[in-house]
């Protein structure tokens, strides 16, 4: 959807509750609350004067995010969590799982890219595997090839393509509109090398939906041990970070030196 025409109010907005930092609870509480106060106030004065109280309110959710001051506080303490996470998953647009989609460990397994750890009952990269990736991801790098690389994965224009930076997060746009999102520019860099790899290994990669391809190569990057952004090492700890609608524990995966953030879960899923 275009904005153009709101373009000279887009300065009064307060960003930090709006666009893709609105809070969905927050912004569905404060609406009834204008609907409740403005059919009050349209009982106290007149019909018209209860539109204008909620034309008012609507435009102060607009602009400010919520109606009410302190409401994403209060909307993550007292809100229950189950009820916050839904609502976490329809904004990052989360899509289920397919019967037919191949698990992430079998697809690297036949690509060659996995197999079982010496001594320890675990996976760990071949080494060939791991070469190549490597290489791939070095090259990357050093010709900042990002985007034509995505363009190829995702067979789209180039010159659509666009990135930006939000916060720690890289952002892909397309034509105007959202593509996709990686936690970092290391954790985008990672998955091209892996998807060029397994292009070459996997016979049937091509065949996999896109939600299928992007779990695999997520769940690859658990196997980084050096990072694709700065070289330093790879640390893995558990940390506390603010969505739009509430605080959560996830288990994080970051360059240690540059802490880029390479994969972070949702601790306990």
């Amino acid at each position: 959807m275009s904005t153009q025409s709101a373009g000279p109010l887009e300065r009064f907005k307060q960003q930090e509750y709006t666009g893709e930092n609105r809070c969905t609870p927050c912004t569905i509480v404060n609406v009834v609350i204008a609907a409740v106060g403005s059919a009050a106030a349209g009982v106290v004065l007149t019909p018209v004067g209860g539109g204008a109280v909620f034309a008012l309110s609507l435009a102060a959710i607009y602009f400010r995010g919520y109606l009410v001051p302190g409401t994403p506080t209060l909307t993550k303490r007292y809100f229950p969590d189950w009820v916050l996470a839904k609502f976490d998953k329809l904004e990052a647009e989360q899509v289920g799982v397919a019967e037919e989609e191949r698990e992430p460990e079998e697809v690297l397994a036949d690509a060659g890219a996995v197999e079982g750890c010496e001594g320890v009952d675990d996976l760990c990269l071949t080494d060939s595997f791991r070469e190549s990736w490597y290489d791939h991801m070095d090259a990357i790098d050093r010709d900042g090839s990002e985007k034509s690389e995505l363009s190829h994965v995702l067979d789209v224009e180039e010159e659509k393509l666009s990135f930006e930076e939000h916060e720690e997060a890289l952002v892909a746009g397309y034509d105007e509109g959202r593509l996709g999102q990686w936690e970092s520019r290391a954790a985008l860099v990672a998955d091209l090398a892996a998807a060029k790899v397994l292009e070459e290994r996997y016979p049937d990669w091509d065949a996999l939906t896109v939600t299928n391809q992007s779990r695999v190569l997520s769940g690859l990057r658990i196997f980084l041990e050096t990072c694709p952004d700065c070289g330093g090492d790879i640390a893995m700890e558990q940390d506390t970070v603010e969505s739009c609608c509430r605080t959560m524990d996830v288990v994080a995966v970051s360059c240690a030196d540059c802490d880029s953030r390479i994969l972070e879960v949702e601790h306990g899923q």
